[in-house]
């Protein structure tokens, strides 16, 4: 008994002392807990002063029993706070021993805890039942060295970035490949709505977006729904608020990454490779700031070596690159590549679902999200998330943007009138079980007026009164679409603008003047000629019917 005593009092003492002499970063963990930050320091004082008294308990004999009781307290409150975390999908790091050793917690924890509490149970009892709690020892050992692997999950230096595909507070989707488009190095700083420091880094981080944007990209992941991620990044009075705010629901990119507590940051350089381990905090995220710039700036010999073979290079792989074009291009066999990279997107030879035109009704669940009826393609589409990302898996489809379907009868019609529609790109589709050549597409509700869409028939009317599947009046996607295709050689039809005697929804100047016609200038104006006013052409429409 006296030796299991002595074992209890040197953990306790170490994870004081190391709790002690990290004493910085032990109120950020209690707050990655679930606990307020305005408690974290006083209860993290409190701890220190609790592990002291229970070590020096353990280790004078005739305060043992004690000492093992108050361990039993402490280990008991440390396993619920760990469980409470665990069943709600949270791992934040456990600094249980301070710097010393810092890792995600999780089941084996809880199992690790369970141990000590055995020790502690037998210290208590006053050595009894010797047998008894030697097998209870055994089995909570084998359970916590049978848990540590599965729950083991890093990304270190040299990896290559994970993937993803995540909405902005925009309704923009973005990926890695788009946010690295740019050709500089990236910093994710992973952060949770729940979060109450990554609140307050928040304004930091906008900050270092505008003084190290033209050098450094930085995005921000979020766990937590895009409505309340949007609503944790709203500034506050003379705050200011980060761009390219990502929502991550379930927090599977967090996971990903390896980020077991928030707020954190990853480092990437250019050519998509993991720059530097998950740091912890405001004070090491300033630092990988830092290291992005020497990252950028270090030029070995090595490298130096590289970009001479490179540029001695370089002219022999243009001539040969273009050869192969030409061949390709009159070659009677040839076959088109499956994927294309065009201008920070990505055109892909695959199944997806088309919404060019599709009707869509409110989600019934999440008022930013309305669910709209999309047709299934197979051939060339274009999204900004890779074509790995796109790919079906199962009934799920990713909804892309193309012209595959248009025809002589489909026009691109501009909604002048505010009203709500829904931005479909890239996002997540499910195929209908009662007809599978449709889907059922969770959109983004977007409300603002001069948007476009394939649909209504023209109709302007329809506007207000359906929402539909549009885009704003820049397209975004659309001229690298077009000139992928153009790439591998095939045509592109893109629908004209709806004639300018096509009903509107309100009249907003006098007849037939200029300022009423359709907005979509560019399309119209190429065809030439002009188009009888809109009312004579309108009535005639309806003689002809009655």
């Amino acid at each position: 008994m006296v030796v299991v005593a002595n074992v209890l009092a040197a953990i306790f003492t170490i994870a004081a002392v190391a709790k002690l002499t990290d004493r910085r970063a032990l109120p950020q963990a209690i707050v990655d807990f679930g606990l307020p930050a305005r408690t974290a320091t006083p209860l993290g004082a409190l701890l220190v002063v609790c592990e002291f008294a229970v070590a020096l308990a353990l280790a004078v004999r005739p305060w043992a029993r004690g000492g093992a009781l108050g361990a039993l307290v402490l280990l008991a409150a440390f396993s619920a706070a760990i469980a409470l975390n665990v069943s709600r999908g949270r791992t934040p790091a456990c600094r249980c021993f301070g710097g010393v050793h810092t890792a995600p917690v999780g089941w084996s924890t809880v199992a690790r805890n369970a141990l000590l509490a055995t020790l502690a149970a037998f210290v208590a009892l006053g050595g009894r039942f010797p047998w008894l709690f030697a097998g209870l020892a055994a089995a909570t050992a084998l359970a916590w060295l049978g848990l540590r692997p599965a729950r083991i999950r890093r990304v270190r230096p040299g990896m290559i970035a994970r993937g993803f595909s995540l909405p902005d507070e925009t309704g923009r989707t973005w990926t890695v490949d788009s946010l690295l488009a740019a050709h500089r190095p990236l910093l994710l700083v992973f952060s949770d709505h729940a979060c109450t420091a990554c609140s307050a880094l928040l304004p930091q981080v906008a900050g270092w977006q505008e003084t190290y944007g033209e050098r450094l990209t930085i995005a921000v992941v979020s766990g937590g729904t895009q409505r309340a991620n949007v609503l944790a990044g709203a500034d506050g009075p003379g705050e200011a608020a980060p761009r390219r705010l990502l929502a991550d629901p379930h927090r599977e990119v967090l996971a990903d990454y390896g980020v077991t507590a928030t707020p954190s940051a990853v480092l990437i350089n250019a050519e998509r490779v993991v720059v530097a381990a998950p740091a912890v905090g405001a004070a090491e995220i300033g630092a990988l700031i830092d290291k992005a710039f020497q990252t950028r700036g270090g030029s070995t010999i090595a490298r130096r070596a590289v970009l001479f073979a490179s540029a001695a290079l370089a002219p022999a792989l243009a001539s040969a690159c273009t050869a192969a074009r030409d061949l390709r291009s009159i070659a009677p066999s040839g076959t088109p590549p499956k994927q294309v990279e065009a201008g920070g997107g990505w055109l892909c030879d695959q199944r997806y679902a088309l919404c060019t035109s599709a009707t869509c009704e409110p989600s019934p669940d999440d008022p930013s999200v309305v669910i709209c009826r999309c047709v299934v393609e197979d051939g060339y589409s274009y999204g900004f998330a890779s074509c790995d990302e796109r790919a079906p898996k199962g009934d799920k489809l990713i909804s892309t943007f193309s012209v595959q379907n248009t025809t002589s009868r489909t026009h691109a019609m501009t909604c002048t009138d505010r009203a709500r529609w829904a931005n479909c790109l890239d996002v997540t589709c499910q195929v209908d079980p009662q007809n599978p050549h449709q889907a059922l597409c969770q959109c983004r509700s977007v409300e603002s007026e001069n948007f476009l869409t394939f649909g209504g028939n023209c109709d302007t009317r329809t506007c207000t009164a359906v929402i539909w599947s549009a885009a704003t009046q820049q397209l975004p996607g659309v001229a690298e679409y077009k000139r992928a295709m153009k790439g591998i050689g095939l045509p592109v039809t893109f629908p004209e603008a709806c004639p300018s005697s096509a009903p509107k929804a309100i009249s907003r100047s006098a007849p037939g003047s200029s300022s009423g016609r359709s907005t979509a200038t560019g399309w119209a104006d190429r065809r030439g000629g002009t188009e009888p006013p809109a009312p004579t052409r309108w009535r005639g429409r309806g003689t002809r019917r009655g």
